[in-house]
C-alpha cells in the first residue's frame, strides 16, 4: 500500500471497523447507513406525530433520545408549530413542551420558596432599647 492511502485508513467511530475515509468522514459507509435510516424513521414519525415527546418518538423509533436531541440542535430535523419537544431556557435539556425542564422547575420553585419565606419573617433589630408608645 502506498502511504496516501494509509493516511486515509481510519477506524469507524461506531463499530471500530476499518476503512478509508475521506476528510471529515468518521464513519464506515455501512454505519453511515444505518445512521441515514435512523433520521429518516425520526423524521417520518415526527412529521406524522406532531405533538409526539423525544421520548415517544425514541420509544416508537429505537433511535436513542440523545441522538434525536442532536439532530434537532444541528437543525436537521426542524420541529414544526405544534411540536411538544422543546428545550428547557435555563440548562437546554429537552422540556417536553414546557419552558423549563422538570429539573429546573424544582430548582426555581426551592429558590422561590426559600426567597418567599426570608422576606416572611420579620426583620428584628439588633441589640439596644426599645420604647413603648402610649396610645
Amino acid at each position: 500500500m502506498t502511504e496516501d492511502r494509509l493516511k486515509k485508513l481510519r477506524n469507524c467511530r461506531k463499530c471500530n471497523r476499518l476503512f478509508s475515509a475521506a476528510e471529515g468522514v468518521s464513519l464506515c459507509s455501512r454505519c453511515n447507513d444505518e445512521v441515514d435510516d435512523e433520521f429518516t424513521k425520526v423524521r417520518e414519525y415526527i412529521y406524522d406525530n406532531k405533538s409526539a415527546s423525544v421520548k415517544d418518538v425514541s420509544h416508537n423509533t429505537g433511535v436513542e433520545t440523545d441522538i434525536i436531541l442532536k439532530w434537532i440542535r444541528e437543525g436537521k430535523i426542524v420541529l414544526g408549530d405544534h411540536s411538544s419537544i422543546s428545550f428547557c431556557e435555563r440548562c437546554d435539556a429537552p422540556s417536553d413542551g414546557n419552558r423549563f425542564c422538570p429539573k429546573c422547575v424544582h430548582e426555581l420553585s426551592v429558590g422561590l420558596k426559600s426567597g418567599l419565606t426570608e422576606k416572611a419573617q420579620p426583620q428584628r433589630p439588633k441589640g439596644g432599647m426599645h420604647i413603648k408608645e402610649k396610645k
